[in-house]
C-alpha cells in the first residue's frame, strides 16, 4: 500500500504545474462539496428546529404576557373593590344584605368577560358560627351543592394567604359555565367577630382565548400553576404529555407565576426538511459540474502570472530593483505581485532612510551638545541674581528699609522655586507657598487687598503641576484689580470624588464679559495651541491657557481650568486636578 502511494504521488509530481493544481484543487473541492452538502443538511435541520422554537418561545412570551397583565388587572380589580373603593365590601355590613347584593352585582356586571361568579362568605366567630352566602340576585345558586368540601372553603379555614386555588371543576352556581377554572380568593378575618372571604370564579374561556390563535396540531400548549396544577391544555385528552416526540419550551409569568409550556411535534419540524432534501441530488450534481468549471479556469489564471514573477525574481537576483510586477486582477497572486513590488520599493527607501537616519542622528547629538551648554549658562545666572538679591538684602537691613529686605527675600524665594527645583509635580502645600511669596511681593503695591487661603491645609498632600497657581493669581492683580475700591482674592478647595479634587481663585474685581469667558472655556476644552489674533481675551488667555496645557499634558484629557462668574461679579477659576500624582513620589496627605 505504501508504495503504491508513493507511485501516485510521484506521477502526480512529475506533471506539469498546470495539471498538480487542477488535480489538487478538483479533488479539495469535491471533498469539499460532499462534506459541506452533509453539515448543510445538518445544520438546516438544527436551523429549523431552533427558528421553529425560538418562534413559539416568543409567542408564548407574548401571549404569557398579556395574559400575566390580564391576571394582575383582574387581581387588582379585586383587591380594590374587597378594600378600598367607595363600593368596597364590608365585613361588618353583613346584616345589610341587599345592599351588598347591588355592589356584587354592579362588579359582577363590570367584569363579565373575566368573571364568571362572585360571592361573599361571612362566618360568625366560634367554631360553630353561623355561615352565609351572600350573592346577587342574577346568580342562580345550584341546589343540594355541599360547598364545605370545595377547595375554597377548605381554604378559608386554614385562613391561607395564596389567592389562587388550584384548578378545579367545583362550582356553585348555574352561571359557572366553565368546566374547569380557578377561584380568586380573598379574606378579611377577625372583623368585629367575623371572618369573611370574597370568592371570584374566573372564566375558564379566559385562558383558552389567550392562546388560541397558538394551538395548532403540532403546537400543543399548556397553562400551569405555581404548584405544576394544569389549568389549560389544548392536548385533546387535557391532560398534557411528556412523549419525546414533542420539544418543550416554556415562559414563567412574573406577576401570577403562572408556567406557559409549548410542545412542538417534531414530525413536523422532520417533514420540512425532507421538503428540501427533495431537491439535494440536483444541486451535488450542479455543483459538481462548476467545480470542475472553475478548477480548470482557477489553474490557468493562477500559474499564468506565477510565471510571470519567476522572470521579474530572476531581474532582481542580478540586482535590478526597478522592475515590477502588473496584474489586473486583485487575487492572492496579484496580492502578491503588489507585495512583491512594496517589498522592491521598501528596499529602495530603506537604503535612502539609513542615510537620513545617520544624518539625523548626528544632528540631534549636535543639539544635545548645545542644550548641554545652554543648562550650564543657566546654572550660573541664578547663582549671580540669588547672589544679588542677597546683597540688596544686607544693604536694606544695614539702612534699616524693612519694605526693601522683606520684598529681595520674597524675590529670592521665588526665583528659586522657578528655576531650582526640577519636579515637572509638587504638592499642593509647596506650590501654596509659592504663592505666598508672590503675594508677599504684590503685596508692597497692593496692601489693602484682602487675601483668604484659609481651609487648605487638608489638601496639603495631593499633587499639582508646578506653577500652576501664580500665574493666576498674577492674571487677577493685572486684570481684575484696576479701581479704586475694596478687593479680596480668595483661593479655596474642596473633594470632587474619591479621585479628584478641584482648586477655586476667586476675585471680586472687574470680571469677564460672557463671551469671552465662553470662548475661553471653549479653547480650554478644545485643546487649542494659542488664542485667536481678534479674542478680546487674548492678553490675559495666554497664560491660563499655558496653564491649562500644561496640566492636560501631565494629567490627561478630564482635568484642567473652567471659568465661571463669582457671586459678586468677579471671575472664579476652578481647577479640577487627581488626588494620586504621576512622579510616583509619596503626595499622599
Amino acid at each position: 500500500m505504501k508504495r503504491l502511494v508513493q507511485m501516485l504521488v510521484k506521477r502526480l509530481m512529475d506533471r506539469r504545474f498546470f495539471t498538480k493544481i487542477f488535480i489538487s484543487i478538483s479533488i479539495v473541492s469535491f471533498i469539499g462539496v460532499f462534506s459541506l452538502v452533509y453539515i448543510y443538511q445538518q445544520y438546516y435541520q438544527d436551523m429549523i428546529t431552533d427558528n421553529e422554537l425560538d418562534r413559539t418561545q416568543r409567542s408564548i412570551n407574548q401571549a404569557g404576557y398579556n395574559l400575566d397583565n390580564q391576571l394582575r388587572r383582574v387581581v387588582q380589580n379585586v383587591q380594590y373593590f374587597f378594600y378600598y373603593s367607595e363600593n368596597s365590601v364590608e365585613i361588618e355590613d353583613a346584616s345589610d344584605i341587599e345592599r351588598l347584593q347591588h355592589k356584587l352585582e354592579a362588579f359582577r356586571t363590570q367584569y363579565s368577560s373575566e368573571l364568571e361568579s362572585v360571592f361573599l362568605f361571612i362566618k360568625e366567630d366560634g367554631a360553630d358560627g353561623q355561615e352565609t352566602i351572600i350573592h346577587d340576585t342574577g346568580l342562580d345558586r345550584v341546589p343540594d351543592i355541599d360547598y364545605h368540601n370545595q377547595t375554597w372553603y377548605k381554604q378559608f379555614l386554614a385562613q391561607e394567604t395564596d389567592i389562587w386555588s388550584k384548578p378545579t371543576k367545583e362550582h356553585l352556581f348555574y352561571q359557572d359555565r366553565s368546566y374547569t377554572s380557578i377561584y380568586l380568593m380573598m379574606g378579611k378575618y377577625d372583623m368585629d367577630g367575623r371572618d369573611g372571604m370574597l370568592v371570584v370564579r374566573l372564566n375558564g374561556k379566559m385562558f383558552s382565548d389567550a392562546f388560541r390563535l397558538l394551538a395548532t396540531n403540532d403546537l400543543m400548549l399548556e397553562l400551569k400553576d405555581a404548584k405544576g396544577h394544569i389549568v389549560y391544555s389544548s392536548f385533546p385528552d387535557g391532560s398534557g404529555s411528556g412523549d419525546a416526540m414533542y420539544l418543550k419550551t416554556e415562559s414563567k409569568l412574573s406577576y401570577s407565576g403562572f408556567d406557559v409550556q409549548a410542545y412542538t411535534n417534531k414530525k413536523a419540524i422532520i417533514d420540512k426538511v425532507r421538503q428540501i432534501q427533495i431537491v439535494h441530488p440536483l444541486v451535488i450534481i450542479v455543483i459538481l459540474l462548476i467545480t470542475l468549471v472553475m478548477s480548470f479556469l482557477l489553474t490557468w489564471m493562477l500559474t499564468q502570472p506565477i510565471k510571470k514573477l519567476l522572470q521579474l525574481m530572476k531581474k532582481v537576483e542580478i540586482g535590478d530593483l526597478d522592475v515590477r510586477f502588473t496584474s489586473k486582477y486583485t487575487d492572492e497572486i496579484g496580492l502578491l505581485g503588489r507585495n512583491f513590488n512594496k517589498m522592491l520599493a521598501n528596499l529602495s527607501e530603506m537604503i535612502d532612510r539609513v542615510y537620513v537616519v545617520e544624518m539625523e542622528k548626528i544632528n540631534a547629538e549636535v543639539k544635545q551638545k548645545d542644550a548641554m551648554l545652554l543648562a550650564m549658562q543657566h546654572q550660573i545666572n541664578p547663582h549671580f541674581l540669588y547672589n544679588t538679591l542677597e546683597v540688596i538684602n544686607c544693604q536694606a537691613i544695614l539702612h534699616e528699609a524693612p519694605p526693601i529686605s522683606r520684598m529681595s527675600r520674597a524675590m529670592a524665594e521665588f526665583f528659586r522655586y522657578t528655576i531650582n527645583n526640577p519636579k515637572a509635580e509638587v504638592e499642593l502645600r509647596t506650590e501654596i507657598e509659592h504663592v505666598r511669596t508672590y503675594l508677599d511681593i504684590q503685596r508692597e503695591r497692593y496692601p489693602d487687598i484682602e487675601i483668604d487661603m484659609d481651609g487648605l491645609e487638608p489638601f496639603g498632600g495631593y499633587p499639582i503641576v508646578k506653577l500652576t497657581l501664580q500665574p493666576i493669581v498674577e492674571n487677577a492683580f493685572l486684570y481684575a484689580f484696576m479701581g479704586e475700591r475694596d478687593y479680596y482674592l480668595k483661593i479655596y478647595a474642596e473633594d470632587c470624588d474619591v479621585e479628584t479634587y478641584a482648586l477655586y481663585i476667586e476675585d471680586n474685581g472687574q470680571g469677564m464679559d460672557e463671551q469671552a469667558m465662553e470662548a475661553m472655556n471653549h479653547l480650554f476644552e478644545s485643546e487649542a495651541d494659542e488664542v485667536p489674533e481678534q479674542d478680546e481675551s487674548r492678553s490675559r488667555g495666554i497664560g491660563l491657557l499655558n496653564v491649562q496645557h500644561r496640566i492636560r499634558l501631565h494629567y490627561g484629557k478630564g482635568y484642567g481650568l473652567y471659568l465661571e462668574e463669582s457671586l459678586t461679579g468677579g471671575v472664579t477659576v476652578r481647577i479640577k486636578l487627581p488626588k494620586e500624582g504621576k512622579d510616583y513620589e509619596n503626595l499622599n496627605r
